[in-house]
């Protein structure tokens, strides 16, 4: 059955797409200003304001949404088939074990990490540089993997299907969710795109948005603690 908008839907779909706007032209800049200001537990802080933020969100979308009585299953938070939900799980955590695996490949190369840290460049204000840093990333993390989904897989997917489909849906969602990560720079957004794509399709396929969250969730802890280390790593010659 095919659970169609209400006028709200739209403020909401008009709210996700004002976000990004102001992480760039007013979150972000501010955050930069206070690191660079060496402001105390700035990276901290910004980890909690993201936490709270998006738990904020998400919980206020699942109240709307059991308010007005439509089902879970719109948002593929409803159980799903075991047979999909099984295999989507088993092909979460199958690209969960290659990112490990290739973070360990590249900390066995202390050659290489030059060259790592200057491809994380772009997101190095964001990764943790301490270790208390380290574990409030963990959180955050776990954050995105649960909340981002259910904003950007959930409740986008749903919104454009009604309209065009659930395959071009997935597309139109992937854009957004890469739009929403502008603030790391324009060349971030067609990355984060297509890893967008990748989790919209995995939720389709399995019926459900766990697979998705745990992969989502499984690579930014990766990149976090990539990151960190590559961070802390003494330079070559030292």
């Amino acid at each position: 059955m095919t659970v169609l908008h209400r006028p709200f839907d739209h403020l909401i779909f008009v709210l996700l797409l004002l976000f990004p706007i102001v992480e760039l032209r007013w979150t972000w800049p501010r955050y930069l200003a206070r690191l660079a200001a060496g402001v105390p537990r700035a990276r901290l802080n910004f980890y909690r304001g993201i936490m709270v933020e998006e738990w904020i969100a998400t919980a206020a979308l699942i109240g709307y949404w059991a308010w007005t009585g439509r089902p879970l299953g719109a948002l593929l938070l409803a159980p799903a088939s075991p047979a999909r939900f099984g295999i989507g799980m088993v092909s979460a955590v199958v690209l969960c074990g290659l990112l490990v695996m290739q973070n360990k490949a590249v900390l066995k190369r202390p050659d290489v990490m030059p060259r790592v840290r200057k491809k994380l460049a772009y997101g190095e204000p964001l990764l943790p540089h301490t270790c208390a840093e380290r574990w409030r990333f963990h959180a955050v993390s776990i954050t995105a993997g649960v909340c981002e989904e259910t904003l950007f897989r959930g409740f986008l997917l749903w919104y454009f299907a009604v309209w065009v489909g659930v395959w071009p849906a997935a597309v139109l969602s992937a854009i957004v969710f890469g739009l929403g990560h502008v603030y790391l720079g324009v060349r971030q957004i067609p990355n984060t795109a297509i890893i967008g794509l990748v989790m919209a399709a995995l939720a389709v396929l399995s019926g459900s948005l766990w697979p998705a969250m745990l992969l989502h969730a499984a690579i930014d802890w990766n990149s976090g603690e990539l990151g960190y280390l590559v961070l802390n790593a003494p330079e070559p010659g030292s």
